[in-house]
């Protein structure tokens, strides 16, 4: 007999109006499942036409199933792939919620499960929406305690918005175009983006362009990665880049959990590209499964819950962009 399950829709409200190249948001609304002791959540990937509403539908669909839970976790989340095909977002929140059981029943955290090897050098970025240079200033000073920020870019004012930042700051960025950059945009960009202390580029093109990509790999000479992002959702897409770009973002709302971002991991690893371990706006559930991954990253975005003012749960947090794990067995987050 499984155990009783619970799904929930809750609104989670953003600090500051979030803005990226596809539009601004200030509220956004994610779906949390408990199974027995286990606490999952599920960000819509909206891009795919991912809705919560429709998430939470078909969570009541599969439970109404009586699905067996006795089975292993990897069996039961490739079994929703097959039959909820692209609902990343529904098996994370399934897939967490049976990792954080799993993990409460043996008394041991995610990352002691798994053989994870501890760090000390776990750094996060926090992120700078797009808005109107001032606004952005005024965040960027907000976000002061923060080493690295990850700045949204994708609008007619980038590079000035680029070195003011780099100008105050003298800080590491991170850029993230949202595939609103054209090849011929990022290639002029990529020196001054040297100067500005520019770690990385996340999806500086639309995903259809591969010649674009492919001409940047080509003639970037900066030592700066190209990421993907949109581009890459699961374990199945991530050959297809190989000498497209430098390295892959990693989100367990956008691969459906845990059990497929360990496979990515993996595959990553075999074809030498870096990884980048980021999140969608989620509460401290979603980023805290995230960060017990974090040894395995080489870029960590892990700010989501950082973002919003509403977090129910208290779990991972951010000193001063450091990744701070709690005691916690399981995912190890604990309600407010």
């Amino acid at each position: 007999m499984n155990p009783p399950i619970e799904i929930k829709i809750r609104e989670l409200q953003l600090r500051d109006p979030f803005g990226i190249a596809r539009g601004t948001r200030r509220t956004v609304r994610n779906l949390f499942i408990r199974i027995g002791d286990g606490l999952g959540e599920g960000a819509p990937i909206y891009y795919r036409g991912q809705t919560v509403e429709h998430m939470a539908q078909l969570a009541h669909e599969w439970v109404v199933q009586q699905p067996d839970l006795e089975r292993p976790i990897d069996d039961i989340i490739d079994e929703l792939v097959m039959h909820y095909p692209n609902e990343t977002g529904l098996w994370q929140a399934i897939d967490l919620a049976l990792h954080d059981a799993l993990g409460k029943k043996q008394g041991a955290s995610l990352d002691q499960m798994w053989s994870i090897p501890q760090r000390s050098d776990l750094i996060s970025s926090f992120t700078i929406g797009m808005d109107q240079l001032d606004v952005v200033m005024q965040k960027v000073e907000r976000a002061a305690p923060y080493p690295i920020l990850k700045i949204k870019v994708g609008g007619r004012q980038d590079l000035e918005t680029l070195q003011a930042i780099a100008q105050k700051t003298g800080k590491q960025l991170y850029i993230d175009a949202n595939e609103g950059w054209s090849a011929e945009q990022t290639l002029e960009y990529l020196p001054i983006m040297q100067q500005c202390n520019v770690r990385l580029i996340e999806q500086p093109l639309p995903d259809a362009d591969r010649d674009g990509y492919r001409r940047i790999m080509q003639a970037n000479h900066t030592g700066i990665p190209i990421i993907v992002d949109e581009s890459v959702h699961g374990p199945e897409d991530i050959t297809k880049w190989i000498g497209l770009a430098d390295g892959i973002n990693i989100k367990l709302a956008k691969c459906g959990g845990l059990h497929r971002a360990r496979k990515m991991i993996n595959i990553a690893r075999d074809n030498n590209l870096c990884i980048m371990l980021g999140c969608m706006i989620e509460s401290s559930l979603g980023t805290t499964a995230a960060a017990h991954l974090a040894p395995l990253a080489d870029y960590l975005d892990l700010d989501g819950a950082a973002l919003i003012s509403n977090d129910p749960f208290q779990g991972m947090r951010l000193d001063h962009g450091e990744i701070v794990m709690p005691d916690g067995v399981g995912i190890g987050v604990s309600t407010l």
